[in-house]
């Protein structure tokens, strides 16, 4: 029997047989903490046109940033890590983890792991804060892929910053990924969560590959003003609401949306002010939950068509301002721009809500 299961055994004998006496001399004798910092470096001796770098965490929040002044390194982390509770006095940082690792002049990736040892004292609610600090260069493209187990990813993109693939990945924990303007990704965008929202903000970006979300239990939200996308676009929800806001957004190809959630409802908001400049089809999908669409463009060149199904539940269409649609059958309803024929590019999607209404609130104007 390993030791750590040997004293928690004996501490639980001790607290049944005396109560609480023993339990509060137990934390009054053992309570302690540990602080660890340290910060690892990468600076390759022959750079690649683009670098990869992967972090994989057991517990903690990861937050990305790129430098603000200049600075020799292709990367920093940072690493901050506190813990505190029961037992945890006279412990050390390898009771808790494995020995952390730091790959950054043997492999063509670098890496950087934290990797949490099963520790029994757990149960006494040890508290343990982790942060991970990732500054990336301005001026190097990267393809990163992040993964934590337990903890959020925040990343922070500024302006005119170029990027190959940016896959996100937490297990329990929230991603925000914000995007200023004239980033470029020049990969694919994959955020995924089993428990925990998702957001993603860009302004002005360049998609030239897939955007991809998915989540099983939370939120999800996209909010894109004046960008252009090269791709399919899929966000999908087990449980939780999913959130479509769309500003002027240009396609560079004819692409197909899927927005889909089995517990939850979805909004979509679209506003085209100027060419879409391609054809977009797509499905928005839920099981249990309501679908409710604002949509405005204002360009005779642009039209939309949405075909409604519900199964137990009403289709309804709500007119904006003038108009310019016309609704026709019940279930499926089509609710169709007057100038959707001649339009010279087109929003194209069928509604689905198995128990749920579907509300399409529109506005068409033939400018």
């Amino acid at each position: 029997m390993r030791r750590s299961s040997r004293i928690l055994l004996i501490i639980i004998a001790v607290c049944l047989v005396t109560g609480g006496t023993a339990f509060g001399v137990l934390i009054y004798t053992t309570w302690g903490e540990i602080d660890y910092e340290n910060i690892y470096f990468y600076n390759p001796s022959s750079p690649s046109a683009i670098e990869q770098i992967n972090i994989n965490s057991d517990i903690g929040s990861v937050f990305i940033t790129y430098n603000k002044t200049p600075t020799e390194y292709y990367a920093q982390v940072d690493l901050n890590i506190h813990i505190e509770g029961i037992l945890v006095k006279d412990s050390s940082l390898s009771d808790f983890f494995h020995p952390i690792i730091w790959e950054n002049d043997t492999s063509p990736v670098t890496s950087f792991t934290l990797d949490a040892k099963a520790t029994t004292w757990f149960i006494f609610g040890v508290n343990q804060q982790i942060q991970i600090n990732l500054t990336l260069r301005t001026d190097v493209i990267y393809d990163l892929n992040i993964l934590t187990s337990t903890g959020a990813i925040v990343m922070n993109i500024p302006d005119n910053i170029i990027l190959n693939n940016t896959i996100l990945e937490a297990s329990t924990g929230s991603i925000l990924l914000n995007a200023s303007r004239n980033t470029t990704f020049q990969g694919n965008v994959g955020l995924s969560t089993t428990t925990g929202t998702i957001s993603f903000y860009a302004k002005q970006a360049n998609f030239t590959q897939d955007i991809s979300a998915y989540t099983s239990t939370g939120d999800m939200g996209f909010n894109f003003t004046k960008c252009v996308i090269g791709g399919q676009l899929t966000g999908i929800v087990s449980t939780g609401y999913i959130g479509f806001r769309s500003y002027n957004t240009k396609y560079t190809g004819t692409y197909t949306w899927k927005l889909q959630s089995s517990t939850g409802s979805i909004g979509v908001t679209i506003h085209q002010y100027n060419e879409i400049e391609a054809n977009i089809t797509g499905s928005i999908l839920t099981s249990t939950g309501s679908v409710n669409i604002y949509y405005k463009d204002y360009l005779a060149t642009v039209g939309a068509k949405f075909t409604c199904t519900t199964s137990t539940g009403s289709n309804n269409y709500i007119p904006l301002g003038s108009g310019g649609f016309t609704e026709s059958g019940v279930n499926p309803k089509t609710i169709q721009s007057n100038d959707y024929n001649d339009a010279i590019n087109k929003y194209t999607f069928s509604v689905a809500a198995s128990t749920g209404s579907i509300t399409v609130q529109a506005e068409s104007l033939e400018n």
